[in-house]
């Protein structure tokens, strides 16, 4: 069902709109970190640094995938939020052909750059066949992944979080059960099967949906299925997201070459250590953040309409929701740091560095989920406001710190200088994050004009308070 965000109390509205955005995310990292953990514990020792090297390559994937998922998600939201069905139609369609030709050019290019790529980033050479057939796998399911996060950014755009968590559901429990049946005779190849076919059912049962959604939509003319102007909309409204995410995952690249030279020195502990961390890490934080994904949606259909002030009125219910949410995850955290990442281990290897290493890490950045809650919430309601500037300032800020970190941090404190890099460049960052935020230029000009009122009320006497906030919207239900 499409749901108008525009009505309502925005605390209400924005609490039942994200709760299954946040039981998505949920499901879709507990299938993540299963691959993960069945893969160290059942494919052999050097599975977990097979995956561990693939990753910051996947998620350069991810970050196409996740630009899709945004940028679709800002214009339909935009189109549905000013009653304008037909461009909402045509947006998706054009959204769907050009993403889905984008994933097939990325295909071939990561078939082609796979074994290059995985050598140059120094992935320690016991693993790297293990590592390029993962990946492999990976890229012949790419269209699948695009696909699906372009679905379920629709529905979140038309208000509708709920249909596709069912979906997310329905394609975890399957994977899973994937893992379990095909990583004993075929190892981490099994473990790469399985997450290709649950995508495959999940982005086909997706798509269908969402064509089905978009044909009881009425509208007036019929809706083209591609359009030039509506693709270059839809790619400036992408590309911040994909570049954020793309230099995230370039700089994690790059820290990785650093956490492989540590393990080449002191032994594959520390990449083994490092995967768990950052496994348990990136799960905790697309959890929480999942209210600020619900936050674009709500600031877009808001921005259409022209309603600014519940702009603000959404951002602070956005901030408390999710910081609650935070709370949980810090002190889980901390309290179950060590079992947690002994999940991921197998009884081979060296076990003690590698779980002292990863609770190392995800011991020193737990705290910073608070300051890092505030950061993404803080973007994701420029970035639906249209400031896409700001939003990527922020990101890259954030980023090049945390890459330079590493590598000035490690020299001193030795592996811990990666949990301390992450918390400075989260603080520092969502410093640059408000700031861009309080700096909207709708805010901003709704801020005038409330000042600029209020002062002629003063000199003239001719509005009462109960006026002034009708006007406003300051007491908006």
């Amino acid at each position: 069902m499409n749901t108008d965000l525009t009505q309502g109390k925005p605390f209400k509205v924005l609490l039942v709109y994200i709760l299954p955005l946040f039981g998505s995310a949920v499901f879709q990292q507990l299938y993540t970190l299963a691959d993960t953990i069945i893969a160290g514990k059942f494919a052999g020792p050097t599975a977990l640094t097979a995956i561990g090297a693939s990753n910051s390559i996947v998620n350069i994937l991810m970050a196409v995938a996740l630009g899709a998922n945004a940028g679709c998600a800002v214009l339909v939201s935009r189109l549905f939020g000013a009653k304008n069905n037909r461009g909402v139609k045509t947006a998706v369609s054009t959204g769907l052909v050009a993403f889905a030709a984008l994933s097939v050019v990325l295909l071939a290019a990561g078939v082609l750059s796979c074994e290059p790529l995985l050598a140059a980033l120094k992935t320690p050479q016991e693993a790297l066949p293990e590592s390029v057939t993962y990946l492999n796998i990976y890229y012949f399911g790419l269209p699948f992944l695009i696909l699906y996060n372009l679905g379920t950014g629709i529905f979140s755009a038309l208000g509708d979080s709920r249909t596709p968590f069912i979906f997310l559901v329905i394609s975890s429990v399957s994977n899973i059960v994937l893992d379990l049946v095909m990583v004993r005779p075929w190892g981490v190849a099994g473990v790469a099967w399985a997450t290709f076919i649950a995508q495959g059912a999940s982005c086909m049962l997706t798509i269908v949906f969402v064509l089905l959604r978009l044909r009881k939509m009425p509208s007036e003319g019929r809706a083209k299925v591609f359009v030039p102007s509506v693709l270059k909309t839809l790619l400036l409204l992408a590309l911040p997201v994909m570049l954020q995410n793309s230099f995230v995952s370039v700089g994690n690249l790059v820290i990785q070459i650093r956490i492989n030279e540590l393990a080449n020195a002191q032994g594959m502990g520390i990449t083994d250590g490092f995967t768990a961390g950052i496994k348990l890490i990136v799960f905790c934080t697309t959890c929480f953040c999942t209210c600020a994904t619900g936050l674009t949606n709500f600031v877009s259909q808001c921005y259409g309409a022209g309603k600014y002030e519940r702009i603000k009125q959404g951002f602070r219910a956005a901030l408390v929701i999710s910081t609650a949410l935070t709370a949980l995850f810090v002190a889980g955290t901390l309290i179950f740091a060590e079992p947690l990442v002994g999940l991921f281990m197998s009884a081979e290897g060296d076990l003690e560095l590698a779980v002292r290493s990863g609770v190392q890490y995800v011991t020193i950045v737990a705290p910073f989920y608070f300051i890092v809650n505030v950061k993404v919430v803080a973007d994701d309601a420029v970035r639906g406001a249209g400031g896409n500037l700001g939003f990527t300032i922020s990101t890259f800020s954030d980023l090049i710190l945390r890459v330079a970190l590493v590598f000035i941090l490690t020299g001193p404190l030795g592996f811990a200088g990666v949990g301390w890099a992450w918390a400075i460049g989260w603080t520092l960052g969502t410093v640059v994050a408000l700031a861009f935020y309080f700096n909207i230029p709708c805010l901003k000009q709704l801020r005038r004009d409330k000042k600029s009122h209020r002062t002629l009320a003063h000199e003239y006497g001719n509005t009462t308070e109960a006026e002034h906030a009708a006007e406003f919207g300051d007491n908006e239900e």
